[in-house]
């Protein structure tokens, strides 16, 4: 057992000092010494130079409070086991002593050197319990100072990312109505400057029955190619969202997909107004991923398309009644392809702040829903 081997009194009465000297002569172990300071300023001189195991404190010194001694003490850093010396012992005393940092006190003239040795031995485990208390406190201080560090970190690099994601996709959507015009515009019009150059070509001859329906197969594969340079113009970025908004375009896309597919299209659209052109953007492309995933894995015969929106959000809803699969596996490890959309879709969404959900079981279909806040 580690014990004490130097140690302070602060009292006013040097025959207190006498009293306890003698009785820890009297304490079994090695030889301890007690030095002996009269009041509160040469008591926290002391204590700061740390020269000592255990302080015995007066609680009244003079016109000074010992208990205020030790409070100032213990708010200085000082951590050395530290007893209470006072006149009568109540739970009164025992909380204030304790409140103000003592580990424990004793009554004077009610203690024997059996009852001082208990004492010291339970003020300095108690010491020790509140410095390594203190230990762990300080190092989960440490450890959550740091983890709001880290965590701020992250979000300023998950918003950093999330902005450069805004931009791709905001010049992804740029790029495409680029290239959806110049189909729609330049290489549209060279296919029907053709077709009016082969019907020209077809009215002058005025036999040659062989060129004519030569003539006329090429106008045919003119006109086929056109029809796919408008596909692929509309699928690349349809007009209709730029010149009358999301809700318009969604309108078309029934007619655009029923010539491709056997889908029944059912549509519920009541949006009231014009989106922020991003946000129409990421809809619409969801919509697209979504469709585009039905009719590639589903197995469905119908599907249902609603659009509605609020005052400070908009809905989405695409729902089927194909095979589904488990709701807990919404990667559909069966289907990689699937995966890779369902992640576009929430990338697409998470750029412009918007959530997707997913209901879906074996059998019964499957409901996507796409929300995004719009900022008032």
């Amino acid at each position: 057992m580690s014990v004490s081997t130097r140690a302070m009194l602060v009292d006013d009465a040097e025959i207190e000092f006498l009293t306890l000297e003698r009785m820890l002569r009297r304490l079994p172990g090695p030889k301890r010494e007690l030095d002996w300071v009269p009041n509160y300023t040469a008591g926290l001189a002391a204590m700061e130079r740390g020269e000592h195991d255990i302080y015995f404190v007066d609680i009244r010194l003079g016109p000074d409070s010992g208990l205020g001694l030790i409070r100032e003490a213990r708010r200085r850093g000082v951590l050395t086991p530290m007893i209470v010396m006072t006149g009568f012992g109540s739970d009164e005393v025992d909380r204030a002593a304790t409140e103000a940092g003592a580990n424990d006190y004793l009554v004077k003239g009610e203690f024997d050197h059996v009852l001082l040795e208990r004492t010291i031995r339970y003020a300095e485990r108690n010491a020790r319990d509140l410095v390594e208390l203190d230990r762990r406190l300080a190092e989960s201080e440490a450890a959550r100072r740091e983890l709001k560090i880290q965590t701020e970190r992250r979000a300023r690099a998950e918003a950093e990312l999330s902005e450069v994601l805004r931009r791709i996709v905001g010049d992804q959507e740029t790029e495409r109505r680029r290239v959806a015009r110049e189909l729609h515009d330049s290489l549209g019009q060279s296919l029907t400057l053709l077709q009016l150059g082969l019907d020209a070509m077809a009215r002058t001859l005025a036999g040659g029955g062989d060129v004519r329906r030569e003539i006329g197969s090429l106008k045919d594969l003119s006109v086929r190619i056109s029809e796919e340079v408008n596909r692929l113009a509309w699928e690349l970025r349809p007009t209709a969202l730029d010149d009358l908004g999301l809700q318009e375009a969604i309108r078309q896309v029934p007619a655009d997909w029923q010539s491709r597919c056997s889908l029944a299209f059912e549509t519920h659209l009541a949006l009231d107004r014009r989106l922020p052109p991003e946000v129409e953007s990421a809809l619409y492309r969801v919509l697209q991923e979504a469709i585009t995933n039905v009719v590639r894995h589903a197995g469905a015969s119908r599907i249902g398309i609603i659009l509605d929106g609020a005052a400070d959000a908009v809905r989405l809803i695409v729902e089927d009644d194909g095979c589904g699969f488990p709701a807990d596996d919404a990667a559909a490890a069966d289907a990689p392809s699937r995966r890779l959309g369902l992640l576009g879709m929430r990338e697409r969404l998470s750029s412009v702040g918007g959530s997707l959900e997913i209901e879906s079981s074996r059998g019964r279909g499957t409901t996507l829903f796409a929300r995004v806040p719009l900022r008032t």
